[in-house]
């Protein structure tokens, strides 16, 4: 299980956010419980063949067995995952239509479009699924760094003057840049791409030196010696590349960034059938084949206790509240 850390600087953690109903300590029988009596939508608010779609099809598939429904997977793309999140809002809360959720539409959107919803509190969250880190990279014939504090020395030098290039305004490899910018007391220039793989291929080919992006997606070339991986950005190593430090290890004790994935279902819905599809979907992710599958995928396996899940949500959401603002990031 992760260890939650907030960060001291911007103060983080005005209180806890109550995550709807207790863990069950066991699954309601389906002769005392009539639900589900029909199949399970999921809206994966992300594309398909996406890290967020992969790991919903692996973990639905299974929950469906355990349910004796099917879940299936819907596919409602649109405005940073918005548009999902808000059709899940506005869904009857019976417990037959949810969304698998992220970082993106739940914690980062409310602070920079403006919503016709609120995410932290017309949404229930259920279960935390899968996470995967960002990795901090360079093309290193444009910056001769080895490590996170040869970056920052060389940055600081050279205020203004060092561009990193992210998949877009407000993605996570822009925010990730922008709280290394605020923490580190360096000047580096977003430069904005339409995608991770037009960034990641720009700094490939010598375009533009530094970038976060999904871990797993630029291994292969730190491998290949094509890119130097400098460190990864979740609180612990990541089980992809366990040799390379995180950022937290380098000097930045609280940095923890990851790309996230849950489930979250309309704030309404009975407590008894959040605690019984929390202990369903934990069940889910202690087995050993599904751990591997979605290993193999580039997500690691996630499983909260639902007050843990609260705390880091509200952790995540304060997180990128001061970010943004000091940062004056925009999507525009």
């Amino acid at each position: 299980m992760r260890t939650v850390r907030s960060l001291p600087w911007v103060r983080l953690m005005p209180g806890l956010l109550l995550a709807g109903g207790l863990l069950a300590s066991s699954t309601p029988t389906r002769a005392a419980d009539p639900w589900p009596t029909r199949p399970l939508k999921m809206l994966v608010a992300f594309p398909p063949g996406g890290g967020a779609d992969v790991s919903a099809r692996l973990v639905m598939q299974r929950l469906g067995d355990l349910l004796g429904q099917p879940v299936v997977i819907e596919n409602r793309v649109g405005a940073n995952g918005a548009i999902g999140a808000e059709a899940v809002v506005r869904a009857p809360a019976d417990g037959h239509t949810l969304l698998f959720g992220s970082s993106a539409n739940i914690t980062i959107n409310p602070h920079l479009m403006r919503l016709a919803y609120d995410p932290m509190k017309d949404l229930s969250p259920v279960a935390m699924v899968a996470f995967s880190p960002l990795l901090l990279f360079v093309n290193p014939t444009l910056l001769p760094v080895s490590n996170v504090r040869e970056l920052v020395d060389y940055a600081r030098a050279r205020p203004d003057q060092v561009n990193y290039a992210s998949g877009g305004n407000g993605s996570q490899g822009h925010l990730a840049a922008e709280l290394l910018n605020l923490l580190a007391g360096t000047r580096m220039v977003h430069v904005p791409y339409k995608g991770g793989p037009p960034a990641v291929n720009d700094v490939l080919a010598g375009q533009i030196g530094v970038s976060f992006a999904a871990a797993p997606a630029v291994l292969p070339y730190t491998r290949a010696g094509r890119l130097r991986g400098l460190a990864t950005t979740g609180a612990a190593r990541s089980a992809f590349a366990p040799e390379i430090p995180t950022i937290a290890e380098s000097g930045y004790p609280d940095f923890d960034v990851v790309i996230w994935n849950g489930v979250f279902a309309p704030a309404a819905m009975p407590a008894a059938l959040v605690a019984r599809l929390h202990a369903e979907i934990t069940r889910v992710l202690g087995m050993p084949d599904i751990r591997e599958a979605l290993l193999r995928s580039g997500a690691e396996p996630m499983p909260l206790s639902q007050d843990a899940l609260g705390r880091y949500l509200r952790t995540d959401y304060e997180r990128w509240a001061k970010v943004i603002r000091l940062a004056r990031v925009t999507i525009d």
